[in-house]
């Protein structure tokens, strides 16, 4: 039986190209450039037991400038690389029903928390309807047509359920520990799933006389509905361009840095020999 030939780099590279990998060890290595600590393929157990899996989580470390106090953000990342664009759209209205303080995902320490009364974390992370959707679709080309048609992949819908499961779960686990916890650390940490695409990115608005509003843009929010068994939960996820990650992820670091030490100001007023 004669021996298979071997295939050409460019074929390789085309192939991994098209698949997403290499876009995820893009950005591995830019958050990693940027003073990240990044997680690559991370896995955890849900509440059932079962396994499941996340592309990678980037974080910095809170804590190091002010003693006894920290405040730092998980970024929970799921990568896509879509060749054609994803669109955001039906915006979310705000009604007595939404389910806002599922909106940021955080956890505190010590309990009772001694600063909530002057940081307000829905606040500080702006839990509102601000360029919120509820709607995400990908065009996409049936095989041998040349139309385009919208629908919702399932590689979509796998990444952000993937990204708010974790995301829940890491919530969880910490508010489970931290309740045994006997020391007198002040954190505020917060958990922020986003869907980073290699393409396009679109948002959809219908104005009052029915007209549509295409817009490119770098980032735009999506309330995501799901189940786990019985419980509907609602998790917010950012949906991010590549190009833009970087500097989302750096204001947020910047504001974390100031939480912390607004948070720290207000240790020391309750114990001044805090510092």
């Amino acid at each position: 039986m004669p021996a298979e030939q071997p295939i050409p780099i460019d074929v390789i590279r085309e192939s991994l190209e098209r698949s997403g990998y290499l876009m995820k060890s893009r950005v591995v290595r830019a958050l990693t450039a940027a003073d990240f600590f990044v997680e690559p393929n991370v896995t955890h157990k849900d509440i059932h037991g079962k396994a499941r899996g996340i592309d990678l989580t980037a974080e910095t470390a809170g804590g190091l400038n002010r003693r006894g106090v920290c405040v730092k953000t998980t970024f929970v990342i799921q990568t896509i690389n879509n060749a054609f664009p994803i669109v955001l759209l039906t915006e979310r209205p705000s009604t007595p029903n939404a389910d806002f303080e599922s909106y940021i995902k955080f956890g505190t320490s010590p309990v009772p928390c001694p600063f909530l009364d002057q940081i307000q974390p829905y606040e500080e992370r702006a839990a509102d309807w601000h360029n919120l959707f509820s709607e995400i679709c990908a065009l996409s080309k049936l095989h041998g047509q040349d139309e385009f048609t919208a629908c919702q992949p399932d590689d979509i819908y796998s990444s952000l359920l993937k990204a708010s499961q974790y995301t829940e779960d890491e919530v969880g686990a910490f508010n489970g520990w931290i309740t045994k916890e006997t020391g007198r650390y002040w954190r505020l940490f917060f958990w922020h799933p986003m869907v980073v695409v290699s393409g396009q990115l679109l948002t959809a608005k219908v104005t009052a006389d029915g007209a549509v509003q295409l817009q490119e843009v770098p980032l735009a929010r999506l309330e995501f509905n799901w189940h786990d068994g019985e419980d509907r939960k609602t998790t917010v996820v950012e949906v991010i361009r590549e190009d833009f990650l970087l500097e989302r992820l750096d204001s947020i670091r910047v504001q974390d840095d100031a939480i912390e030490a607004r948070i720290h100001a207000i240790k020391l007023g309750h114990e001044p020999e805090a510092d």
